[in-house]
């Protein structure tokens, strides 16, 4: 009998069931709709969803937690990984202040790289892409030459990115 495997799916179900210690990252907080991490080495801080979807009072109360540990540490994180997987609805207004807000002071503190996990979704996928398009059009030109955003099927790809 011969076995064929998706190398890419095989290594996606490898990642997944690994946890994020095992990549090095420590945990900062959780709560029932997201947990923060940082890994010192990758200068990264994460932001992983856990819930499918995100009260946008909750939503910023997560980004708030993250800027704290960021603003304490001003230079030490230039990447920032949302891994964004178990969410099932994509709230816009939440998506544009974290755009137009969060992402502009982190700029200032030196958090220039901003990678992202979505779920294996299209309809996600598409959503994301038809939200963004407006926002990318209005968001000053000069702060989007600094910012580096770009999506990855993990978070160790997200985290291995240089």
């Amino acid at each position: 009998m011969e076995f064929i495997f998706d190398t890419k799916l095989v290594k996606l179900y490898f990642i997944m069931n690994h946890s994020l210690e095992t990549l090095d990252f420590e945990q900062i907080f959780t709560n029932e709709f997201g947990s923060g991490y940082i890994h010192e080495a990758g200068k990264a801080i994460m932001l992983k969803a856990e819930s499918d979807f995100i009260p946008i009072k909750n939503f910023k109360q997560l980004f708030i937690m993250l800027s704290d540990e960021v603003e304490e540490n001003s230079g030490k994180y230039t990447k920032f990984i949302f891994d964004k997987s178990t969410l099932r609805t994509f709230h816009q207004p939440s998506m544009k202040w974290y755009f137009t807000e969060w992402k502009t002071k982190m700029l200032e503190l030196g958090l220039t790289k901003h990678f992202k996990i979505l779920p294996n979704m299209d309809y996600f996928k598409k959503a994301v892409e038809a939200a963004r398009k407006p926002l990318l059009a209005k968001y000053p030109k000069d702060v989007l030459a600094k910012l580096r955003i770009e999506y990855y099927d993990t978070v160790e790809d997200a985290l291995n990115a240089t």
